[in-house]
């Protein structure tokens, strides 16, 4: 594919750590090292800035900032590149970057990464917007992606606006980078950092801990956890929320047992290979980025039976599809790893990697991406 100057927009990218701004971090990096002229426009952010190898990232600062809502009226000037690519949600963002395309003609590409859900009035506010604005941003759009079928078709608006143009939707899922997420033994250095007995299995959580993924359902996990006698946890994350997560473990007799060890990122694939299995109880979820990083640790999976993550791994293959956000039916899956001998649990580790391997390297995703910003210039 020829050269692109491609503008990125999106509202989360490192140092905020999180699912989608990681997944724009990764793939302005491969657009990059493909020959593409690759700038990142999005929001400041407190902690050390950290920017993708050849890629220019342009931080904003915001007029205002509700949640992960940058407002960055310098959004409507965009101008000089021959594709735009918004990755949504992006409240704000996406109005401005549209209305910026449509100004100058620019081809846009709206990538869906998971729906806005809350309760009470924030979650009034987030359906409103679903309803109004989302719509609007998905009709400019020349092209939209989604990381599975199955999301495409629970996300209201983008089913709507793709039945009604299917020449629209393209399917690009979420990649990992398998040379670093590799398997391997469990990493007993950490465990013994963690003073957890060598016979011991043990289950990992990744998420941020704050008000933005509570969807995850940090807290399923952790009573679920606690409800198996001799299982340990890992909690990988930090954020607000980490006290009050501490708290319940501490109340549920597990504090012993349950392990937080804040944000990781150099070492998070040895935190993937000192556990058995990893767990993802989120009652929401569009695809998840942990999920196939485990799987590409060769470590099998106790995933929501939800649309994305269902079209991520195979049940009895790859691990457990679970009634989403539900304590006991993960505490029975996590009987069951407990209960498995370690040469099952192996194989179908063993397993998820090869279904890393044939669906969701780098250089896979980026080509269907690319598939994608070729048919939006056509």
């Amino acid at each position: 594919m020829k050269s692109l100057r491609i503008g990125v927009l999106t509202a989360t990218f490192p140092p905020y750590r999180a699912g989608t701004g990681n997944v724009v971090f990764s793939q302005a990096e491969e657009l990059a090292r493909r020959g593409h002229d690759v700038t990142v426009i999005t929001a400041t952010y407190p902690g050390v800035p950290e920017d993708p190898e050849n890629v220019r990232v342009r931080r904003i600062e915001p007029m205002l900032r509700a949640g992960n809502a940058p407002f960055l009226p310098e959004l409507l000037l965009l101008h000089g590149f021959d594709l735009l690519h918004l990755h949504q949600p992006f409240i704000f963002g996406a109005e401005l970057g549209t209305t910026a395309a449509l100004l100058r003609r620019t081809p846009l590409v709206s990538s869906i990464h998971n729906e806005l859900v809350a309760s009470g009035l924030r979650g009034a506010l987030f359906t409103a917007y679903s309803r109004t604005a989302l719509p609007l941003t998905l009709r400019a759009s020349r092209i939209i992606t989604s990381v599975t079928p199955g999301h495409a078709q629970a996300v209201t608006q983008v089913r709507t606006e793709t039945s009604r143009r299917p020449e629209k939707l393209r399917i690009v899922q979420n990649a990992v980078d398998h040379h670093r997420f590799s398997p391997g033994p469990i990493d007993q250095d950490i465990r013994d950092q963690l003073r957890i007995p060598p016979d011991a299995k043990v289950a990992i959580v990744c998420a941020a801990l704050d008000e933005a993924h509570l969807s995850k359902r940090v807290d399923v996990a952790i009573e679920a956890a606690a409800l198996v006698e001799g299982l340990h946890l890992i909690v990988v994350g930090d954020g607000p929320l980490r006290a009050a997560l501490e708290r319940q473990a501490q109340n549920l007799n597990a504090r012993h047992r349950t392990h937080f060890v804040g944000f990781q990122d150099e070492d998070l694939p040895a935190y993937y290979r000192a556990a058995d299995v990893l767990v993802l109880s989120s009652e929401l979820e569009s695809f998840g980025l942990v999920q196939v990083e485990a799987m590409s640790c060769g470590r099998p999976v106790i995933v929501s039976d939800l649309p994305g993550a269902r079209d991520v791994s195979i049940p009895g293959r790859h691990g457990w599809h679970v009634t989403p956000a539900n304590v006991s039916a993960v505490a029975a899956s996590l009987r069951e790893v407990c209960g498995m001998p370690d040469r099952l649990l192996s194989q179908m580790g063993d397993s998820a990697r090869q279904h890393v391997l044939a669906n969701f390297t780098v250089a896979s995703c980026t080509d269907a991406l690319e598939a994608a910003f070729a048919a939006a210039l056509r």
